[in-house]
């Protein structure tokens, strides 16, 4: 028989084992494997993306009107030509919704001597009908005709001497990132006189467009910058180049890894120098140097020239929406929350770079959902098929199996033992102390064993009166007026119940023959025959009195005695 504490302890250990199963098997079939979503581009910055949608692309183009005069005939006799002259190409940087557009001077001034050349090979190939050769079929460049008549009158409209007549208007085409090809003729808002200088135009159709922020003027000395602009016209497919460069604002350069020369002639002149690490302007690529780099036109160039125009930076409604789109991009477009903030730009802006990076949320968000749906298909056929997660509940289970089964056997056994110890012929009082079910076991045990004994007896004791009322020769009266046979000769143990404690009748009990048994009285009890030796005094088991062997009832409270 195992002790109650040690039983007490194998129930506790058995619920921590089913809790330990349990939260086993709920976590082995919930929880989903981990997953990452990379954002599309890891070095992707809102302000940097701000920047980019607020680039522009500036054509400097020269309408000339050229008229040639010929009177060498003694006649007077004039041609006249119009030409659209195509100069360079540079980039610029929107400051403000309502369209002000800054770059450098340089990438806005007139050649002359191009705009000469090309007016006069295209006025001479056109009306005077002569080949212009020696030019690699180059408009902008001089070459020579085989005419021996106009091939001087030709060389006299290059030099621009008086009977060649030479009138020049400067257009900005200013062609905008946007989704669909955009080309605004814009004005020039200043009047800057050195390369260097900061020319300020404004396009028509202001706004809502995109604009980029100026850095401070307490920006560190050397940063680490990014040249952007535009070798080509740009288009939702073509975008801006990005070229890594370090920026000593001291010494107002910009140096990069690779020759500047060649992406800076193709157009990226006079575009913006910007703050890898916050986006901001640091200034504009201006001349170019003999080792590669370019100068930097710094900010508070930019500005200076801002205040002495009467204009001021400001941003825009698309601003704020974009950026926000790029940052929840960034974040993995939680929700399809970076593509609701990418159409509503949209919807202030035809930007293209919005619409690039609406097509990658969306194909983002497309992964996503596959993602999910896939995850939640893996995690049912987990949650039905998967050994993985089934594996330690079934071993749980038989564990408890186990330990339950053993739990039934340890208390089968302490049962026995109980009863066992219960109906012994040891007497109640030298069974060990117990306590809760086991001390109640024992005593119905006890009492179940008396009630038989006291039946068993009470049969006998009938029995005896029975043989003994045959033989009886006369009876004797009672006090209680009962009549009885004198007892037989023979001596018999008879039991009564000793008289309550502190009653009268235990005294008289001592003395009595017999005393310091265990005797019993009451309906059950046999009755004593009273005068006979080794006879054993009888007592009522209610009030406590002693009573003779041939009394019915008891002469103090009439309790039935036989």
């Amino acid at each position: 028989m195992l002790p109650l504490p040690v039983v007490h302890s194998l129930d506790l250990l058995l619920k921590v084992l089913l809790a330990v199963v349990i939260a086993a098997g709920l976590t082995g079939a919930s929880s989903p494997a981990p997953s990452s979503t990379p954002s599309p581009t890891p070095t992707m910055q809102s302000g940097m993306e701000g920047s980019k949608a607020a680039l522009v692309r500036i054509e400097l183009v020269a309408v000339a009107e050229i008229a040639h005069i010929d009177h060498s005939s003694g006649e007077v006799e004039m041609a006249r030509g119009r030409s659209i002259v195509p100069l360079r190409s540079a980039t610029g940087i929107l400051l403000s919704a309502d369209g002000i557009v800054a770059t450098t001077w340089e990438s806005l001034t007139l050649d002359k001597d191009t705009v000469a050349a090309y007016a006069a090979n295209e006025l001479f190939a056109s009306k005077m009908h002569v080949p212009i050769v020696g030019n690699n079929g180059n408009r902008a460049r001089r070459g020579s005709t085989p005419d021996p008549h106009w091939g001087p009158h030709l060389q006299h409209c290059y030099k621009q001497v008086t009977h060649c007549v030479l009138f020049t208007v400067a257009q900005y085409h200013v062609r905008t990132y946007t989704s669909k090809p955009g080309d605004v003729v814009a004005e020039l808002l200043n009047t800057p006189s050195k390369p260097n200088d900061v020319a300020l135009l404004r396009i028509s159709g202001g706004g809502a467009a995109p604009t980029a922020a100026l850095a401070s003027t307490a920006a560190a000395p050397k940063v680490d910058g990014m040249l952007l602009g535009f070798t080509q016209r740009p288009t939702p497919k073509v975008a801006p180049v990005e070229l890594p460069t370090k920026v000593d604002a001291r010494a107002a350069r910009v140096q990069s890894a690779t020759n500047l020369a060649a992406p800076l002639l193709a157009g990226v002149a006079s575009g913006p120098v910007v703050d890898q690490a916050t986006g901001q302007i640091l200034g504009l690529a201006g001349s170019r140097q003999p080792d590669g780099g370019a100068t930097l036109v710094p900010a508070a160039a930019i500005r200076a020239a801002l205040v002495k125009t009467g204009l001021q930076a400001s941003p825009s409604r698309f601003d704020a929406v974009f950026r926000r789109g790029i940052d929840h991009l960034v974040a993995g477009n939680q929700g399809g929350s970076a593509e609701s903030a990418l159409e509503e730009s949209l919807t202030y802006f035809d930007s293209a770079l919005a619409t690039n990076r609406l097509a990658e949320a969306r194909a983002l968000g497309a992964k996503q959902a596959s993602k999910g749906q896939a995850q939640a298909a893996g995690d049912k056929d987990t949650a039905t098929s998967s050994p993985g997660a089934l594996v330690p509940v079934l071993l749980g289970a038989l564990l408890l199996a186990v330990i339950g089964g053993a739990m039934v056997l340890v208390r089968r056994r302490a049962a026995s033992a109980t009863a066992s110890a219960a109906s012994g012929s040891r007497p109640a009082a030298s069974h060990p102390p117990a306590s809760g079910a086991l001390r109640a076991a024992a005593q119905a045990s006890d009492h179940s064993r008396a009630s038989v004994e006291r039946t068993e007896l009470t049969k006998a004791a009938g029995d005896n009166d029975r043989h003994a009322s045959r033989g009886r020769s006369h009876s004797v009266r009672t006090d209680a007026g009962e009549h009885h046979s004198p007892a037989q000769p023979q001596a018999r143990t008879h039991f009564a119940t000793p008289p309550a404690p502190g009653s009268d009748s235990n005294t008289h009990a001592s003395a009595q023959p017999g005393a310091g048994e265990t005797r019993f009285a009451g309906p059950l009890a046999p009755r004593a025959v009273g005068g006979a030796v080794g006879e054993v005094a009888a007592f009522c088991f209610r009030c406590g009195r002693q009573v003779q062997p041939e009394w019915r009832f008891c002469v103090s409270c009439g309790q039935r005695m036989g």
